[in-house]
C-alpha cells in the first residue's frame, strides 16, 4: 500500500427580513486566557423604524454557570439541540445598529494540570507492570501517550489568542485527551500484550518520497495510516515519528528530510497485522454461549436463548469464513472492520445471554430462600404444638429444639445448593453440532 503522499473577531451573517444578525467572538484581553464576549449585532438596513424578535444559540460546551452576562437578553435552554440560547426584542431606528455583548467563561481550554495528572496515572500504571512481560510494550505506549498530550498542549498554546481556531481544536482534542485518560487507568490496556513479530503476520506499508526539482528540497510531509495503527505496532519506524491527527481521526508518519535534486527514497514499514479477530476470542464466545444455553434450554427463557444463540452463531461463522479468504491490504482492512462489528454484536448477545442466566439464578436463589423461611415458619408452628401437648416444656428445651431444626434446614439447603452447583459445573458439551441444531 502506498502513501503519496490573528484575528480576534469573526462574524456569522443570518438575514431576518430587513434585519441582519451578526455573531462574533473575541477576547476581552488579548494576552492569555480570559472571559469571552459573544457579540450579537442587530442591524436595521431599512429607512423605517423596526422592532423584531432576535434569538441566538450559544456554543454547546457552555453550562448555565458559564454564562456570566446576557446583556439584557433572556436566556433559555433548548432540550433538543442541547444548547442555551439568548433571545429578546430589539427596536431600531432607520439604518441603526445595536450590539448585545454576551459574556461567557472561556471553557475551550485543556487544563495543564489535568494533562499532568493523566501523565502521573500513566507513570503509575507503567510502574505496576514493571518486571512483567507487558513492560516493554508499556514503555512504547507511555512514550506515545506523552507525545500526544504534549502535542495537544502545544497546539492549544499556538492558538491562545485565536479563539475561533482554539474552539475548533478544543472540540477535536478534548476527545483525544479523554481517550488517553481512560487508557491511562485501564488495567486491560496496560496488560494487553502484542503478539511477537515472529508469531504474528505483518503487513508492509510503503512510503515513497521524491524530489521533483533540480535543487535540494526539504520536506516534512505527512503520510497517513489506517485509524487502528498505534506506534507500538511498528517493527521499525526508520526515524519517523508516529503522530495522531485528531481532526481526521488518523495516525500519520512524519519526518523532516532534505532530498538532493531528483532524489527518490523508499521506506517499507512492517506493521503487525492487527486487522483480524483472534480465533481464541471467537472460541471464548462460543464456549460462553454453549455453557449459558445448556443451563437455559429447559427454562421459560429457552426461546429467547435460542434466538440469541442463532444470531451469535451466524456472526461468528461469518467472521471465520471471512478471515479464511486471501485479500489485498485494502480489502483485508475493510473486511476486518466489518468483522469487528459482527464480533461486537456477538459479544453483546453473549453478555445478554449471561444476564438472562444470572436473572434465572437469582430467581432460583430467591425461591429457595422463600422455601427455607416457609419451613422455619412451619417448624415454629410445630414448636407451638409441642408446647401445648407437653404442657409447657422447659424454655431451654424449646430453644434447643428450634435451634436444631434451623440447623437441620440450613444443612439441607447447603447440600441442595452444592448438588445443584456441581451439576451445573459438570455439564459437558459433547456434541456441538447437536447443540447448534437445537439452537437453530
Amino acid at each position: 500500500m502506498f502513501f503519496r503522499g490573528n484575528s480576534n473577531n469573526f462574524y456569522l451573517k443570518v438575514p431576518i427580513v430587513s434585519f441582519l444578525i451578526f455573531v462574533g467572538l473575541f477576547f476581552i484581553s488579548t494576552i492569555g486566557y480570559a472571559d469571552i464576549i459573544i457579540n450579537i449585532l442587530a442591524v436595521n438596513g431599512t429607512d423605517q423604524p423596526k422592532e423584531k424578535k432576535i434569538s441566538q444559540y450559544l456554543p454547546k460546551e457552555l453550562s448555565r454557570e458559564d454564562i456570566l452576562d446576557t446583556a439584557g437578553l433572556n436566556l433559555d435552554y433548548d432540550v433538543e439541540k442541547g444548547a442555551f440560547y439568548v433571545y429578546g426584542t430589539v427596536k431600531l431606528g432607520p439604518k441603526k445598529t445595536k450590539t448585545f455583548k454576551v459574556r461567557v467563561r472561556d471553557v475551550w481550554k485543556i487544563d495543564k494540570k489535568e494533562i499532568d495528572d493523566i501523565k502521573a496515572q500513566i507513570e503509575a500504571s507503567l510502574k505496576r507492570i514493571k518486571g512483567t512481560e507487558f513492560y516493554k510494550v508499556g514503555q512504547i505506549k507511555k512514550e506515545s501517550m506523552f507525545h500526544q498530550l504534549d502535542y495537544i498542549l502545544q497546539e492549544q498554546e499556538k492558538y491562545a489568542d485565536d479563539i475561533e481556531k482554539r474552539i475548533d481544536n478544543y472540540r477535536i482534542y478534548s476527545k483525544e485527551v479523554e481517550r488517553i485518560r481512560n487508557n491511562a487507568v485501564s488495567v486491560a490496556y496496560w496488560r494487553a500484550k502484542l503478539p511477537s513479530a515472529e508469531k504474528q503476520k505483518t503487513i508492509n506499508f510503503v512510503v515513497e518520497i521524491e524530489n521533483p526539482y533540480d535543487v535540494p528540497y526539504k520536506t516534512d510531509k505527512r503520510y497517513y495510516l489506517p485509524s487502528e495503527v498505534k506506534p507500538e505496532h511498528f517493527i521499525d519506524t526508520f526515524g519517523f515519528d508516529v503522530r495522531y491527527d485528531a481532526k481526521r481521526g488518523q495516525p500519520y508518519l512524519i519526518k523532516e528530510e532534505e532530498l538532493k535534486p531528483k532524489e527518490k527514497k523508499k521506506y517499507v514499514f512492517e506493521i503487525i497485522d492487527i486487522w483480524h479477530i483472534p480465533q481464541e476470542d471467537i472460541e471464548d464466545l462460543k464456549d460462553r454461549t454453549r455453557y449459558a444455553y445448556r443451563l437455559l434450554e429447559h427454562t421459560e427463557y429457552a426461546d429467547s436463548a435460542k434466538y440469541l444463540v442463532a444470531d451469535i452463531k451466524k456472526n461468528l461463522e461469518a467472521i471465520e469464513k471471512s478471515q479464511k479468504k486471501k485479500r489485498n491490504v485494502n480489502e483485508h482492512i475493510s473486511a476486518y472492520r466489518v468483522n469487528l462489528k459482527r464480533f461486537n454484536r456477538a459479544k453483546k448477545d453473549v453478555e445478554t445471554l449471561e444476564s438472562v442466566l444470572n436473572a434465572v439464578r437469582a430467581e432460583l436463589e430467591r425461591s429457595k430462600l422463600k422455601n427455607v423461611l416457609k419451613r422455619i415458619r412451619m417448624f415454629r408452628g410445630i414448636v407451638d404444638v409441642v408446647r401445648s401437648v407437653f404442657k409447657k416444656p422447659a424454655e431451654n428445651t424449646a430453644w434447643k429444639l428450634i435451634t436444631g431444626i434451623v440447623v437441620l434446614v440450613g444443612v439441607l439447603t447447603v447440600v441442595h445448593f452444592a448438588i445443584w452447583a456441581k451439576r451445573s459445573k459438570d455439564v459437558k458439551i459433547e456434541d456441538e453440532e447437536e447443540e447448534d441444531e437445537k439452537a437453530e
